[in-house]
């Protein structure tokens, strides 16, 4: 008799232990997709910020500089900034040059949650105030590496590809 007493709270004990499992399981689960969500936003976060950059460096006016170098120092950080304080200046003011920039597609080729490396295809039409030349078109192709500096993607590398 006092077996079969036994019985119901061994099952009770099981049926526990069950449940605390499926529970651990399907807060595991709930985890790992929480992390995968967030490694999405933070690949997005980096493709967007690459996109913006080059964007940003096509559409230059040598009569509104200072805010469009604003946003393009804002995305940029290291080497790429440096270059952009002096050269990028220089030469649109030097040129009298009006650009407007058209995305075509970005997207990663590597990404480690730090730094990351993105293609960016741009085009751009390029206009001068003291010439008589007829626009030109551009078609630009860059990659592009960035890195993840206080919680912010910034490019660090903008070199041509040919």
């Amino acid at each position: 008799m006092r077996d079969v007493r036994r019985a119901p709270v061994r099952l009770n004990v099981a049926l526990a232990l069950l449940s605390v499992g499926f529970a651990g399981l399907g807060w595991l689960a709930w985890q790992s997709r929480a992390e995968e969500l967030a490694v999405a936003a933070d690949r997005q976060a980096a493709i967007q910020i690459a996109a913006t950059h080059a964007i940003n460096l096509l559409s230059l006016d040598h009569r509104t500089l200072d805010s469009t170098l604003n946003r393009i120092l804002a995305t940029s950080t290291g080497e790429a900034k440096a270059d952009y304080e002096t050269t990028l200046r220089r030469a649109t003011l030097a040129n009298k040059s009006q650009q407007t920039g058209v995305l075509r597609s970005a997207g990663l080729t590597s990404f480690t949650g730090t730094s990351a490396q993105a293609l960016v295809v741009a085009d751009a039409v390029i206009d001068w105030a003291d010439r008589d030349d007829p626009a030109e078109e551009r078609f630009t192709r860059w990659r592009m590496t960035l890195v993840k500096e206080s919680g912010k993607w910034l490019v660090s590398k903008a070199e041509l590809v040919r």
